[in-house]
């Protein structure tokens, strides 16, 4: 008995030393290769050598305490001899060689498995972020149905027509894919006003019951105008991104002058809007436009008054749809921790690729500087006094390369993560405990999308202070300025100095400008430019 409570005991304790330790450990890891990579491209300094016989060190002395602690230590070196192996065979080789080989050599020794380190010491994190992950979803989509209304229409008065809708296109979608697809009505929206939206405001309230259902496609529907972020209206535009759709049917009951507007029950409506929608799911599902008079589902959207049934997929888009939508419900991520979101976004940006740089390359965020005009000012006003002050070119010209390309680095990174967070533009904008798997993809595009808009501004900044140094400032100015010691100035200074003038626009544009978040949300290109 009392050694069975030992066990239990020396169990708990390891339990709680493991999920203590893991996230740190994972973050020296990252550490180690880091140095790795420094050593192959340009070698250590002494303090780095230091660094890394030290975290050799204390992987070494992580691994001696858990093996202390297992119940049973030969099936813990069983389970973990790939670690074994990374982290004693420098071991051999440095007592080996200790007579013949100094301290720097040792560590460069120890350096040498950094990176199957870095990999065996954080394969059980990744595994426990599987299992926050939950099982492989199955085979079957979840989709709910959100009616954002305005105060010109009532709930009650919309829901037969969700009704009828979600009944005419299931069938084909269930067909089509031979998985079951479920239509769930959620709660309703209430919307201030009958102003025109944008597809990308409705996001907050799709993605909140995305997380809450938990549905893998939220379909909004609304009787509001919708234009695309090319400030086009549109019947409905639909975003492989976020895995949502948004319907308007004021473009659906609208009709040309001089002919009495349709209503919501009118039978070319009621299969226009079908069409639509089995269009926009394609879409999501991962099918693309096919040419004019192909007919099919996935057929350019136009409205057809003599529409008496929506359309089917073809059995090319079957064929295609049957093996998207294998992947298409999603994995989550519940309750995990800051470093477990951290890797989940990763791990699904590796896995979807296309998803994230179909956006990226739509968007231009790279020129989103200039849609912002206070972000511009607050990052070139303060660049504009600096660059004719003397202090600042004393500076620039005695700051080094590699200082230069640092505070470069940092100001752009750190630009990003303070837009991004004092904006909330991660999904979901509340803190929620569930993370699907496209709402991990719509953050690194967000991400990716404000750190290239940072680094934008910065070329913007910098090259308006080249321009300054070569067209504007006299260059015999310089040698009145004692404080200088460099009179002469080549181009090499003067780009050193503008990139260091704007690390400071770019810090200084962040704090003080921000962002107009509508204008942002909607330059993200999250949802498609038509139907």
């Amino acid at each position: 008995m009392n050694s069975e409570n030992t066990q239990q005991k020396r169990f708990r304790i390891l339990y709680k030393l493991e999920a203590w330790l893991e996230g740190p450990m994972f973050l020296l890891s990252i550490v180690w290769l880091y140095l790795f990579i420094v050593e192959l491209t340009g070698g250590l300094s002494p303090v780095q050598e230091k660094l890394v016989v030290l975290i050799w060190i204390l992987f070494v002395l992580e691994f001696s305490i858990k093996l202390v602690l297992s119940a049973s230590k030969v099936d813990y070196m069983k389970r973990n001899w790939l670690t074994i192996v990374a982290l004693f065979i420098p071991a051999f080789r440095a007592f080996r060689l200790l007579r013949a080989v100094r301290v720097l050599q040792l560590s460069r020794v120890a350096t040498t498995t950094t990176f199957v380190r870095g990999l065996t010491s954080s394969r059980r994190f990744l595994n426990e972020l599987k299992d926050a992950q939950g099982e492989t979803p199955a085979a079957e989509i979840h989709v709910g149905v959100l009616l954002a209304y305005s105060p010109a229409v009532t709930p009650e008065g919309m829901q037969p027509f969700l009704k009828q809708l979600t009944l005419d296109v299931q069938p084909e979608m269930n067909s089509a894919t031979e998985i079951p697809w479920t239509f769930h009505l959620v709660e309703p929206v209430a919307l201030t006003t009958d102003k025109t939206r944008e597809p990308s405001d409705f996001l907050d309230a799709a993605t909140m019951r995305m997380t809450e259902g938990p549905y893998d496609i939220v379909l909004v529907i609304t009787d509001v105008t919708l234009i695309s972020r090319r400030d086009r209206i549109e019947a409905g535009l639909a975003s492989p991104v976020t895995y949502t759709a948004v319907v308007s049917t004021q473009r659906l009951t609208t009709t040309s002058r001089g002919k009495p507007v349709r209503t919501l029950d009118a039978a070319a409506v009621r299969h226009n809007t079908a069409a639509l929608l089995l269009h926009l799911l394609g879409h999501i599902s991962g099918l693309h436009h096919t040419k004019e008079g192909k007919g099919g589902v996935m057929a350019p959207f136009s409205f057809r008054e003599g529409r008496k049934l929506p359309p089917r997929f073809t059995e090319k888009e079957r064929a295609l749809l049957k093996e998207q939508v294998k992947h298409l419900p999603e994995r989550e991520l519940r309750g995990g921790t800051g470093l477990e979101s951290l890797i989940f976004h990763l791990i699904m940006a590796a896995k979807h690729p296309k998803a994230i740089l179909s956006p990226l390359l739509r968007n231009w965020a790279i020129l989103l500087p200039l849609s912002l005009p206070g972000l511009a000012t607050a990052a070139v006003a303060p660049s504009l006094l600096l660059i004719f002050t003397a202090e600042i070119w004393d500076v620039g010209l005695n700051m080094g390369n590699r200082t230069t390309a640092f505070f470069a680095v940092v100001s752009i990174l750190g630009a990003s993560f303070y837009l991004i967070k004092i904006q909330s533009l991660f999904l979901p904008r509340k803190e929620k405990n569930v993370l699907t798997e496209h709402q991990a993809i719509a953050n690194v595009v967000i991400f990716l999308s404000i750190l290239l808009a940072c680094f934008g501004l910065f070329l913007m900044v910098g090259g308006l202070m080249m321009v300054i140094e070569l067209y504007v400032f006299p260059e015999d100015l310089i040698s009145t300025w004692p404080t200088l010691d460099k009179p002469v100035v080549g181009l090499s200074d003067k780009l050193r100095l503008a990139a260091f003038i704007s690390t400071v626009g770019v810090t200084t544009g962040a704090l003080a400008g921000g962002l107009e978040k509508k204008t942002v949300i909607q330059h993200l290109a999250l949802f498609l430019d038509k139907p």
